[in-house]
């Protein structure tokens, strides 16, 4: 279960609700105009950013890089009446290893996806930074249906 967000949410309690309670999103962008879009975890959120990591030989990490808008999509509940969901326009950058501590400290599971060799994975991922610029959050459990847009 997840929260129910409110008219009284704020931009820092969406971007925590987005990481901390959905965290699994659809990350989507063009490359030369075709859509590429990546299941991706959100992985922290810290001033006023999201951020995902991804190996850099994936393509899809070279389809970000080329084009720094993204939409960030998902949504969580058992069926279209018992979920709520959010899109996220942005843009994102490669930021390196910035964070990469902090996010396999935040994110245990990520030690044991790469157990064989964590410090090899801290160096072949790079982290992406994603900035909010708008966002759109529709709730279904709630009567009526709540929707709400967030600027950054």
């Amino acid at each position: 279960m997840v929260d129910i967000l409110t008219n009284q949410t704020t931009n820092q309690e969406f971007s925590d609700f987005a990481v901390e309670q959905i965290h699994n999103v659809d990350v989507a962008t063009t490359h030369h105009g075709e859509p590429s879009a990546q299941v991706c975890d959100l992985l922290l959120n810290k001033n006023g950013k999201l951020y995902i990591a991804s190996l850099s030989q994936n393509p899809f990490f070279k389809d970000l890089i080329k084009q720094p808008k993204v939409i960030v999509n998902d949504y969580k509940g058992n069926g279209t009446m018992d979920s709520c969901g959010f899109s996220i326009r942005g843009t994102i950058q490669n930021v390196g290893h910035e964070y990469i501590d902090e996010i396999f400290g935040k994110n245990d599971y990520l030690n044991e996806i790469y157990a064989d060799n964590v410090e090899a994975a801290k160096e072949d991922l790079r982290v992406l930074e994603i900035t909010p610029l708008e966002a759109g959050y529709l709730d279904h459990r709630t009567h009526p249906i709540f929707m709400r847009k967030f600027k950054f």
